[in-house]
């Protein structure tokens, strides 16, 4: 135990001398450009499918649940307020999501680089087309998730009526232990698929595992603070107005994409470089790379 504390500690440190609190400050604007497009394509499909009041509401308490406080409320007004839009407008949307969304993995895979001290491998294009594919492996376990907490309590009802009521607590306790499993179990997998794939060498999953754990824990963690923050000490829709929810998801985003860098350091402390790759492998293949014409 002392041990895996003195490996936080030095990742944390770790974190400042690779100045990845300038890589989180990227990470996190282009989160926050990435989160509105997102949320529009979401409550455009959701409008077109005629989704029911009741679903739009699963999906905003789902949402709601692992985001600051009084952010909810803002998402389920934009649901409710959204008219339909035509379908040109949600593949324009979901281009510009993508292509958001690959900036926020561009700037966690340079964090990830300077983490275990590699050289700049890829070209501009490789960078982005593997951060194209990172978004759509994160997007589809988070898309589950969302599924099974969105219609979370449709099933729990289900089971409790066809069930003998007498068992009715002891399901609810049980279904809410397996939401909670779900949603751990999902952030930690999707951490694992980016550090997994973030770097030119690709990982062993064990090696990735732990400070996918550990980000998780950490992410949870910090949301749960920094939400007691807001409930107690700091209204930014006071201080900043209309736009104080999206300071405070700006800021939630920087803490987020930090702790996922704080992460990759616990990894790459756990698993040097040297592990799985020689510096000197690496910088063959990196100058193989510069010499590659950039649409090659």
């Amino acid at each position: 135990m002392l041990r895996f504390l003195k490996h936080v500690q030095v990742a944390v440190w770790m974190t400042l001398e690779h100045d990845q609190f300038s890589v989180a400050k990227a990470a996190a604007y282009s989160a926050i450009i990435t989160l509105f497009p997102a949320v529009l394509l979401i409550s455009s499909i959701l409008t077109a499918s005629h989704s029911t009041l009741n679903f739009i509401r699963e999906i905003s308490f789902a949402i709601g649940g692992i985001m600051p406080a009084g952010t909810a409320p803002a998402i389920l007004t934009f649901f409710q307020g959204h008219k339909p839009a035509p379908g040109r407008m949600i593949v324009t949307t979901s281009v510009i999501t993508l292509w958001t969304g690959s900036g926020v993995m561009i700037s966690w895979m340079e964090g990830f680089r300077r983490a275990y001290q590699m050289p700049k491998i890829w070209n501009l294009t490789k960078e982005r087309l593997i951060s194209f594919q990172l978004v759509f492996l994160a997007g589809i376990p988070m898309a589950f998730a969302s599924f099974l907490l969105a219609f979370g309590n449709q099933i729990e009802h289900w089971v409790a009526f066809h069930t003998n009521h007498e068992l009715d607590v002891y399901f609810l306790a049980l279904w809410t232990v397996i939401r909670w499993l779900i949603a751990l179990g999902t952030s930690v997998a999707v951490i694992v698929l980016i550090y997994h794939h973030g770097l030119p060498r690709t990982q062993p999953w064990h090696r990735v595992l732990p400070g996918s754990v550990l980000a998780t824990v950490l992410w949870f963690a910090s949301t749960t603070v920094f939400g007691w923050y807001l409930r107690h000490y700091a209204d930014y829709r006071v201080i900043y107005g209309s736009v104080g929810t999206a300071i405070a998801l700006l800021i939630w985003l920087y803490i987020v994409s930090l702790v996922i860098l704080i992460g990759a350091e616990f990894n790459a402390l756990r698993y040097p470089r040297y592990l799985f790759g020689s510096f000197s492998e690496l910088k063959v293949v990196a100058t193989a790379e510069e010499r590659r014409p950039e649409g090659k």
